[in-house]
């Protein structure tokens, strides 16, 4: 009895060793059958249509990019991009509608500086959190402006603008797509570093904005590219710069703004796409390499092109870091204009 006892000690040691690995490689096993599903979902995505929402009505320069953009990336995603446009509250409306949805990467936003870096600086209560409700997607593209002029002014040059601003001011004024938007933040910007005052005309929207000017009803106003571009080869207007940093390729002829004097004086705007906090990484990369894709498409390229648009491509990491960048710039600047909606 006394030599059975090693023996059977020994086997009840190797049963619990042996209970013991079975356990670890049934926990192994469930592990690996669960990253293998998540894997295979992840490759299966998109396996359904994928909506991308834009914050403004049909027709308008940020819808004119995402029908662009949904057209190729429905080609590199092997599925259909429908754009939805949910307009209300300079694109509000819409990117609140984002931070409410399920982060399943079926739900995108064509968001811009006016709703990420702007509008949550300058109205209260916007019901969102533009840091936290989203994940960066991927930058899409970048425009520029113009400042047009009427074609009454008797002024030909930017240079003759400012020194009738500064012996006349606030005699000019100058059209915005309403307080806090875009085109007012750029002329307040241009007003501070002409050192001229004008007097500041809002509208909802810069299509009325742009019909006044063409009318004589007022006498400046800055219009993104692609807006403005089928004006200006008309005649319909008068030219008098561009914003970016250097020409714009369907305006060869037209000086930048800091070329014409105002050195420093730079201002564009761009679009990227968006999903809700909380999409998978994997997702995110998968749209961001389709995206990206779809920036190098020849079609694509000309048709931003002709539009006046130029492709911005980028990580995640790389939109995050814009919308950080400029949320510091924009916010400088609001405040030192004093520009708020209660």
């Amino acid at each position: 009895m006394g030599s059975a006892a090693p023996y059977c000690r020994a086997r009840a040691d190797a049963c619990t060793q042996g209970r013991s690995l079975m356990k670890r490689y049934i926990r192994m096993l469930g592990v690996c059958l669960a990253f293998g599903a998540m894997s295979m979902a992840h490759a299966e995505y998109p396996d359904h249509p994928v909506t991308l929402v834009v914050g403004f009505s049909a027709g308008g320069g940020s819808d004119l990019v995402a029908r662009i953009l949904a057209q190729t990336l429905s080609q590199k995603l092997h599925q259909s991009v429908i754009v939805e446009n949910k307009p209300g509250a300079g694109g509000v409306l819409a990117t609140r509608k984002l931070a409410r949805e399920k982060p399943d990467g079926y739900t995108l936003l064509l968001g811009s500086a006016a709703a990420f870096v702007i509008n949550p600086y300058i109205q209260k209560d916007i019901g969102y959190d533009p840091q936290h409700d989203f994940a960066p997607v991927s930058p899409v593209a970048r425009f520029s402006y113009v400042l047009l002029g009427s074609k009454k002014l008797p002024m030909s040059t930017l240079a003759q603008v400012i020194a009738y601003a500064k012996a006349h001011p606030s005699k000019l004024n100058i059209g915005s797509a309403g307080v806090g938007s875009n085109t007012h933040l750029v002329a307040a910007d241009f007003m501070a570093r002409a050192g001229i005052r004008l007097t500041h005309v809002p509208y909802k929207g810069t299509a009325g904005a742009l019909s006044d000017l063409i009318a004589g009803n007022i006498q400046l106003l800055f219009d993104s590219v692609p807006t403005i571009l089928p004006q200006i080869k008309a005649g319909k207007v008068k030219a008098y710069g561009s914003t970016g940093e250097t020409r714009e390729a369907e305006l060869p002829e037209l000086p930048t703004i800091a070329q014409s004097g105002l050195q420093g004086f730079h201002a564009s705007n761009w679009f990227a796409v968006f999903a809700p906090a909380g999409t998978s990484p994997a997702v995110v990369k998968r749209l961001n390499d389709a995206i990206n894709a779809s920036l190098s498409d020849p079609v694509l390229l000309q048709r931003f092109k002709a539009s006046g648009n130029v492709a911005l491509e980028g990580s995640p990491q790389d939109l995050a870091r814009l919308v950080q960048t400029e949320t510091a710039s924009y916010r400088k600047l609001i405040e030192s204009a004093g520009i708020h909606i209660d």
